[in-house]
């Protein structure tokens, strides 16, 4: 049985990424954790806010807590009812990547669940602030990051953006085969091309995953290399009607990079299907 957690700020995008797992995961037998963080700088939903008196703040903001994931609880109930789910409820009080992590142990998280925005980021961004802080305080544990108010499909191709630089093992490409096969979705591998050509090593990794790959309906895609690459990433996406897309997360690699670009280049962007992030091996 799988164990999946969801996390929420009981905005629209959060309960639409709740939505989409639950649809996503129809047929598999999980767990279904919903989870809730929050802190005296969270802003109370009711106007009744108390100035000056952070223990009965923290206490009506676990009020707030409970009450918006029973909530939650229940509408998922109604609109994705499915026996195949076990779904529970988490309140907790503390910094949401240290809570994901000590969760993510304790339960033996197999896949984390949240939108790519939350209720605080109202323009378009390549990736959202929270969604940036959970990947970088990354468990060992894949993330599926939902873009904010749209009903994505279950994905009939899934591209898997890569340098090669890095070697590929069975743990680290589990997830995207995971996800290929419950989709029955072909896996589209882009390459950046910014060397021109590939080194050695390049070339054995890319030998690698093809191994990895060949139970899997795939092909190779180069990309040229533009001044932003998530340029690239959704010149991609759009041209081939790409229904998810998925990296490996590694602090100074490809998607690190990307995380730093300047936020101008970023602005303009936004992931408009599911984002698959791979933690590293190690």
């Amino acid at each position: 049985m799988k164990n999946i957690l969801v996390l929420t700020d009981f905005s629209d995008n959060a309960y639409n990424a709740f939505y989409y797992a639950a649809r996503l995961l129809k047929d598999i037998e999980c767990r279904m954790y919903l989870l809730n963080v929050f802190s005296e700088h969270t802003p109370l939903l009711s106007a009744n806010r108390i100035k000056g008196k952070n223990r009965n703040l923290l206490v009506q903001l676990e009020e707030e807590s409970r009450e918006g994931l029973d909530k939650d609880f229940h509408r998922i109930n109604l609109d994705a009812p499915n026996k195949k789910h076990i779904r529970k409820t988490i309140s907790r009080e503390g910094d949401l990547p240290d809570i994901v992590n000590e969760i993510v142990l304790d339960r033996d998280i197999d896949l984390i669940v949240m939108g790519n925005t939350g209720k605080t980021e109202s323009i378009p961004v390549f990736m959202g602030s929270n969604v940036i802080n959970v990947v970088r305080g990354m468990p060992k544990c894949p993330l599926l990051a939902i873009p904010r108010e749209k009903e994505c499909e279950i994905p009939f191709e899934i591209a898997f953006a890569t340098d090669y630089n890095r070697n590929y093992d069975a743990r680290v490409m589990e997830p995207l085969s995971f996800m290929a096969k419950i989709c029955d979705a072909a896996i589209r591998i882009i390459h950046i091309n910014e060397e021109g050509r590939l080194s050695t090593r390049q070339k054995s990794n890319l030998h690698t995953l093809k191994e990895y790959l060949r139970e899997h309906r795939h092909t190779i895609h180069w990309m040229p290399d533009f001044s932003s690459k998530t340029e690239v990433i959704n010149t991609f996406l759009a041209e081939l009607g790409i229904g998810m897309i998925s990296m490996i997360y590694y602090p100074h690699g490809f998607l690190g990079n990307l995380m730093r670009e300047r936020v101008i280049k970023r602005m303009s962007f936004e992931v408009e299907v599911p984002f698959l992030i791979i933690p590293q091996a190690g």
